[in-house]
């Protein structure tokens, strides 16, 4: 009796290691088709070669396609940035050439067309005294029908623009040159002080006397003051 209960529970041992096998080969199984699984129609396979031969079968087309979408799109991308950098290369050498061939043009020679694509726009106050009555500065110097040049008036403010496609010094004599007007050490307009009995002519920049007269440099916000007096 003991013998057969014995030969009894080998036999369930037997069974049951038996079954955990097969289970675990069953497992191992679709653990393996989960993992060679086909992207185009969830298909489960036991192996890569049987998963590139399913897809060269059944969906060669798609996989060639997508390819080739992805390359097409690979090189337009690439052409777009080489055209941006050609571009900015060629700005950057035409920016150095513009520069180099305005930057000793006087402002009465230049015309700037308009106020787009400009990289200077300052602005400098003028007032003229002549005996001490302020002569006013007229609108629209050094603005035409078919020019700006980049020291013009707007209005009789005596506000000067100094604007160009460049950033460069510009001077007060210049703004005179774009007027047609007489300015230096010695004349203002018709009026000059040649010698201590003829007159006198004093220049201010910022409430200071300045004696660079048609030199002065313009900068953003300057005051400047020229007074002439008759003796």
């Amino acid at each position: 009796m003991g013998k057969k209960i014995l030969k009894e529970g080998v036999r369930a041992n037997h069974y049951d290691t038996t079954k955990n096998i097969l289970k675990h080969k069953r497992l191992k199984y679709f653990m393996e088709w989960e993992i060679f699984a086909c992207k185009e129609c969830n298909k489960g396979f036991n192996s890569n070669e049987a998963l590139s031969m399913h897809n060269s079968a059944k969906h060669s087309r798609n996989i060639s396609g997508e390819k080739t979408a992805k390359s097409d799109f690979k090189k337009i991308k690439n052409w777009i940035i080489l055209a941006l950098i050609l571009s900015v290369v060629f700005y950057g050498i035409f920016w150095m050439f513009s520069n180099a061939g305005y930057s000793d043009v006087p402002a009465s020679e230049i015309n700037i067309g308009s106020h787009q694509n400009i990289a200077l726009h300052i602005h400098s106050d003028l007032s003229i005294f002549i005996n001490g009555e302020e002569f006013f500065i007229p609108a629209n110097i050094g603005i035409g029908s078919d020019y700006m040049r980049p020291l013009h008036t707007h209005d009789s403010s005596g506000e000067i623009h100094i604007e160009g496609p460049y950033a460069r010094d510009f001077t007060l004599g210049e703004f005179f040159g774009v007027w047609d007007k007489v300015f230096n050490s010695s004349c203002i307009l018709d009026y000059c002080a040649e010698n201590e009995k003829a007159g006198e002519l004093k220049m201010y920049v910022n409430s200071r006397e300045s004696f660079e007269f048609e030199n002065h440099v313009l900068k953003d916000g300057n005051e400047i003051k020229i007074e002439y007096k008759s003796k």
